[in-house]
């Protein structure tokens, strides 16, 4: 493979690693929705998985961090109490751990299926979040609103959301952080509730949670439009939500399927050598831009397999049509394109290259590497095509 800077080459590995961004839910812009979030999106958990391992998203994705569910916690609601009130209510339904340091207090699976999810009594959880995220499932799945009065890294309390002043809902759980097991534990459970199951939810369905549940559907559906998710959701939790939620759970989704396009750019060079070790005699070449903080980033991209010029030696007519043409995507740039065409007349595909703007200096690039692999020498006996008449008459001065 040719590069065309041997520092470059040996920074890449490191200089190309993503950046975190901030998640800001208001953005609903295409170009930059998919690559603002947040690195942790994509961790998974080392779990039992099932032969599909792309399916398994949907079971063992869990974040590490709770900082977008801050929204669920509301300190000033009416009824919650002060501090000190949480952390001093003892009752019957009170852990008593006595000097029983490590019993047998089951371990919350986070494999099981989300809507089989139920807070137990003593139960221990690896991190704050994951309770959080237990807590969510089983209201979502119930039926009846939480409110989160308390939770950090050290304690979470949460009661219901219910708002009817006249009978309070005894609902509430309590749990912290045990030092010694090194686990987060349910001291306090109050699983009764006396207010109406209404699915007033939709402060729990967060887009973090609902792109865990729209995996396995934009997979097999990938042009799934945010109106049918609201439909889907609607019959599924029993709950509406906003187009926009609805599009931000699509773009998330979308990136934990995709990943996110720093990671993609960030392997290039080992997209550039399997290349190379499947299909020897190829040609391929990577070139980057190096800023004066000694960071890289992508250039242009050349593409030439072995088999596709050594066929059209053989068996196309002496044809060649270039063009150009815009990428539209997150990442913007041009693809350039040589195309033949073979004995039956048919279009046949001769090199492509990715370059981040249509002018002179990367056609040259670009026609040059092609003269090379074809052969061409000084264009004598071919037949150049193309829209740009610059471009074609670039063989009278190669």
């Amino acid at each position: 493979m040719v590069v065309e800077s041997e520092e470059v080459r040996h920074e890449s590995s490191e200089e190309y690693d993503s950046e975190e961004y901030e998640d800001d839910d208001e953005v609903l812009d295409t170009e930059h929705i998919d690559v603002e979030m947040e690195e942790d999106d994509f961790k998974t958990q080392g779990k039992e998985r099932c032969k599909d391992a792309f399916l398994n998203f949907s079971s063992d994705y869990e974040d590490n961090e709770a900082d977008e569910d801050n929204d669920l916690v509301d300190e000033d609601e009416e009824g919650f109490g002060s501090e000190e009130e949480i952390d001093d209510t003892a009752g019957a339904n009170d852990l008593d751990l006595g000097d029983a340091v490590g019993a047998g207090f089951p371990i919350h699976d986070p494999s099981v299926k989300w809507n089989k999810m139920k807070p137990l009594l003593g139960e221990r959880y690896e991190s704050p979040h994951q309770l959080q995220q237990c807590l969510t499932n089983y209201a979502i799945k119930s039926g009846y609103n939480i409110k989160f009065a308390k939770c950090d890294t050290v304690r979470l309390t949460a009661k219901c959301g219910s708002k009817m002043k006249s009978q309070p809902c005894p609902f509430r759980v309590h749990a912290s952080w045990m030092t010694q097991e090194r686990s987060f534990q349910i001291k306090t459970l109050v699983d009764e509730h006396k207010c109406v199951r209404n699915f007033n939810i939709s402060n729990l369905l967060s887009p973090r949670w609902l792109a865990r549940h729209f995996l396995k559907e934009l997979i097999m559906k990938p042009n799934l439009k945010c109106k049918e998710m609201q439909s889907i959701i609607r019959t599924k939790f029993h709950c509406g939500v906003s187009w926009s939620k609805a599009y931000r759970t699509r773009c998330r989704a979308m990136t934990i399927i995709d990943g996110k396009l720093t990671e993609h750019y960030a392997r290039v060079w080992d997209y550039c050598h399997e290349l190379l070790r499947s299909n020897p005699g190829s040609t391929v070449q990577v070139g980057v831009t190096v800023n004066p903080d000694q960071t890289t980033y992508f250039h242009r991209m050349y593409l030439c397999f072995k088999a596709i010029k050594e066929g059209w030696k053989i068996g196309c007519r002496r044809v060649i049509g270039l063009d150009g043409s815009f990428l539209k995507g997150t990442c913007k740039g041009e693809l350039l394109t040589a195309i033949g065409r073979d004995a039956n007349n048919q279009v046949y595909p001769i090199a492509w290259a990715v370059v981040d703007i249509e002018n002179k200096a990367n056609w040259k690039w670009f026609l040059e590497l092609l003269t090379e692999d074809l052969n061409l020498l000084d264009g004598g006996g071919f037949t150049v095509i193309s829209d740009q008449h610059k471009v074609c008459n670039f063989f009278a001065y190669l």
